[in-house]
């Protein structure tokens, strides 16, 4: 494997403005580093084969001795190929990358990652119909219909659980934008200070161990409130990123003295992909902490090597690593 830092050659940064266009620009970035790997095979559409791995940053703060790094992106490739150095575009930095582990080794690690859950729902009749027309077109042999694949997003799914919840409290009708749901939640609970509503919230600080110290301050209501659902949605995040650690051969290690998970995720985002449609796009999520190994050949080959979750081709599963 080699790890790769590649960015915007200075006189080209100096003279044109792609480094503006390519900031937040998951799709063209993709397109931009998939050309440097000329050995890649270009019909690689699923992300479990895709060649290489990559995470955005910016130069100033990646590199704040060198005297022209300014706001421009800079990325980290993992690839299997080492990417071509002969563009005009973009300068390429490459080293093997061999990294040697052994279990309850430490790291202290950044990750962006699409935080999603992958459920499994029936078709409907007409979803039957056209998955079996669809085999048929390719060739394939005929057998009953698979459930489909549904990926939800944890945090969205874990703050409308939340929102229901203090709906049924509140007698709310659950209808319309999410945001205006809230919005009624809220002012109903302020009206009438209903104690069941305000039970669930602290409920929800209680259960999330970073959160907890909260109770013992005099909290207002708008505090209480946002601080319910900020907790909400980070232990769903927490608990995502615990079971993928299980998968991939690491654990989250605890803070003794604070009685937590040394872990913290912030930077939660939609991105948008409207070149692939309208409203295509995925959601992202900036986490770091402190892990521990407990299987190094699963954490080198599915964690490091392979990376974390969905929307690899976007800069999303990249584990960055640095012992501690």
């Amino acid at each position: 494997m080699y790890f790769s830092r590649i960015r915007v050659k200075p006189n080209i940064q100096e003279l044109s403005h792609l480094h503006h266009l390519l900031r937040n620009n998951s799709y063209g970035v993709h397109q931009l580093l998939w050309d440097l790997m000329p050995r890649v095979k270009q019909d690689c559409k699923d992300d479990a084969q895709r060649e290489f791995l990559f995470r955005e940053e910016i130069a100033r703060e990646q590199l704040p001795h060198y005297k022209g790094a300014r706001g421009e992106p800079l990325y980290y490739v993992l690839s299997q190929n080492e990417p071509s150095k002969e563009n005009p575009l973009l300068a390429v930095e490459s080293k093997l990358y061999e990294p040697k582990i052994e279990a309850a080794d430490r790291f202290s690690f950044k990750l962006r990652a699409n935080p999603v859950q992958t459920l499994k729902e029936a078709r409907q009749s007409n979803e039957i119909e056209s998955w079996h027309k669809k085999r048929e077109q390719l060739g394939f042999k005929a057998k009953n219909a698979t459930k489909k694949r549904i990926r939800h997003d944890v945090v969205m799914a874990a703050q409308s659980s939340l929102l229901r919840e203090l709906s049924g409290y509140t007698k709310t009708e659950v209808t319309g934008k999410k945001s205006d749901l809230k919005k009624s939640v809220y002012a109903t609970w302020i009206t009438t200070g209903n104690e069941m509503v305000t039970s669930r919230l602290k409920e929800s600080l209680q259960q999330n161990e970073r959160y907890r110290e909260f109770l013992e301050q005099h909290l207002s209501s708008p505090k209480l409130f946002d601080l319910a659902f900020k907790a909400t949605m980070d232990l769903s995040l927490e608990k995502w990123l615990t079971e993928k650690g299980e998968e991939k051969g690491f654990k989250v290690v605890r803070d003794d003295k604070r009685k937590c998970l040394r872990f913290q995720a912030e930077g939660y985002r939609w991105n948008a992909l409207p070149q692939k449609s309208r409203t295509a796009g995925f959601s992202s999520v900036d986490f770091e902490g402190v892990i521990e190994v407990t299987n190094p050949r699963t954490f080198v080959d599915e964690c490091l090597f392979k990376g974390i979750g969905p929307a690899k081709g976007f800069g999303c599963g990249l584990m960055m690593v640095k012992r501690v």
